[in-house]
């Protein structure tokens, strides 16, 4: 046994029951090496974290649930790396709006009475994972992956990806390619890679290439000379010059026209430019990031689009996942714009409701981050309190048929808390229903209820 397991870990405990139920899981939990240090309010159990730097807390949710709900999102998003262990009482489970905040923060749960091997397994496998999560955040900082990566919010699978090829392009000068639906981040992304390279001193060039006036766009893009054309009365310097040394983002860059994507393909092969009326030809600098939402090998077999500038242009490829594949990260990205959108408005910070919260998880968002952020914003003004609830995140407008009804927000919750017991119990249907405090019989119409298999 190594030192570290031989000496004890400090595990702050949360109880609103009195030192009796300290006591009780302190009887438990030393033999294993474990001290037990109660605290009987959230802002104790704050500064206990801070100060000793657990990696692991105890909360007793018996007859404190509901106030639990509404202080501990705050909590969570203080304190991202740390792993709760919750003890309930079993009717609470049955509890939809209660199940799907267990879920979403805590790492496990165990019922009352308290079974010493089950809560010793609990908070063992919790500080286990716990420092799991501590070396990858250490990983992260050493390939400067951290907190600094440009508001790039989020820690599902999906996004870890995302970071590792960010950090990976970030180390060449080649051109990306970044692809995904709208409203993903992908000029987050762009900039990421930006500030990441050797370029970050150096401009960060923004264009939208589907807002650029087709009369336009070349003086746009390239300059042009004084007298050039009727109202070139002096020279302007393009984006692409702009860019010298740093990045030029070009968004939607499949809305280009064809004459102009061949000036952009010369640029790419040559390095150079001419401006619009000017003959002299200008070496510039700049890394080429592009992006779009559209599918480019089909609109070069459509004829509009260059394969040859796609060749160019496709070296490095980067897809955004939709938001709706990103799990729990619209929970933390909610958390992330709600305290930046207060900060901007000049109000107090508001937090969401749990059932809010639900309906964040189980909502298909077709417009990605975009409109996660506009139902933010618009949620907090409507807000009378500090607290955002359903109604004031929802559109004004009668056709978002796919935001869920409170109602329709239980019921995924209640699904996805059943097809985890299942999956946690291997399919074994007594398990899944010892786990879930349900009978057997219950369980299987459930599972009917849900179009749920057990394989």
């Amino acid at each position: 046994m190594s030192s570290e397991m031989c000496m004890f870990r400090r595990l702050p405990m949360l109880s609103l029951r009195g030192p009796e139920a300290v006591e009780e899981v302190r009887r438990i939990a030393e033999p294993f090496f474990w001290e037990i240090v109660g605290v009987d309010d959230p802002d104790r159990l704050s500064r206990q974290v801070k100060r000793d730097q657990v990696r692991v807390a105890l909360i007793d949710l018996r007859g404190a649930m509901q106030s639990a709900m509404s202080w501990l999102p705050a909590f969570c998003h203080q304190f991202p790396s740390l792993q709760l262990v919750a003890i309930i009482e079993k009717p609470q489970a049955d509890n939809p709006a209660h199940a799907s905040f267990l879920h979403a923060y805590f790492f496990d749960f165990c019922f009352a009475p308290i079974e010493p091997t089950r809560l010793t397994f609990s908070i063992g496998h919790a500080w286990t994972m716990a420092r799991v999560a501590d070396l990858h955040v250490a990983n992260e900082s050493a390939c400067g992956l951290g907190d600094g990566a440009h508001e790039m919010v989020g820690r599902s699978e999906a996004m870890q990806a995302v970071r590792r090829q960010v950090h990976r392009y970030a180390g060449n000068h080649l051109p990306v390619l970044i692809t995904g639906p709208t409203g993903t981040g992908k000029e987050l992304a762009a900039r990421s890679i930006h500030h990441q390279s050797d370029r970050t001193d150096k401009p960060f060039v923004a264009v939208n290439c589907g807002t650029l006036s087709p009369n336009l766009i070349q003086s746009e893009l390239f300059g042009h000379e004084k007298g050039a054309f009727t109202g070139a009365s002096k020279r302007r310097i393009g984006w692409v010059e702009q860019a010298q040394g740093g990045t030029l983002f070009l968004d939607e860059i499949g809305d280009l026209p064809l004459d102009v994507q061949v000036n952009l393909l010369r640029f790419l092969q040559q390095g150079e430019i001419q401006r619009v009326g000017g003959d002299a030809t200008i070496a510039v600098d700049a890394r080429i990031i592009a992006a779009t939402h559209v599918d480019l090998n089909r609109a070069v077999l459509a004829g509009t689009f260059r394969e040859d500038l796609l060749f160019r242009l496709d070296v490095l490829p980067l897809e955004m996942p939709p938001l709706a594949e990103r799990g729990a990260d619209v929970l933390e990205l909610a958390e992330h714009y709600l305290a930046r959108f207060c900060d901007e408005l000049g109000v107090k910070r508001k937090r969401l409701t749990p059932a809010t919260e639900a309906a964040l998880r189980t909502y298909a968002w077709p417009g990605n981050i975009r409109e996660l952020m506009n139902r933010l914003r618009r949620g907090i003004v409507l807000a009378d309190g500090n607290m955002v609830s359903l109604p004031e995140i929802r559109p004004h407008h009668d056709d978002d048929s796919n935001f869920p009804t409170l109602a329709r927000a239980r019921e995924l919750a209640e699904r996805r808390v059943i097809a985890e017991a299942i999956a946690r119990a291997g399919n074994n249907v007594t398990e899944a229903a010892r786990l879930l405090d349900v009978s057997r019989c219950t369980l299987h119409r459930l599972i009917r209820k849900h179009d749920l298999s057990i394989d």
